[in-house]
């Protein structure tokens, strides 16, 4: 049976709010990278091919599981 969130511990509610935003974000970037990618405009932005090559691979580790949970994250930009 399912849970409502005042049920929920803080550490359930959290792991479903990064889980949320993840998939989001995750099928954001998709559609930011294709449009780029395929837009015909003579105006069209040039990005570095490194950061497609990264963008790609941070997608990648996204699909697979490969996060890093908010206090990690936190701790590795020192706040």
């Amino acid at each position: 049976m399912a849970k409502t969130i005042a049920e929920l511990s803080p550490v359930e509610f959290e792991k479903i709010i990064e889980t949320t935003i993840d998939k989001r974000l995750s099928v954001w970037l998709t559609q930011v990278l294709d449009a780029l990618e395929s837009s015909e405009d003579e105006k069209k932005p040039v990005l570095k091919p490194e950061f497609i090559v990264s963008l790609k691979n941070s997608l990648e580790q996204a699909a697979k599981g490969k996060t890093v949970d908010l206090k990690s994250f936190r701790k590795e930009l020192g706040l």
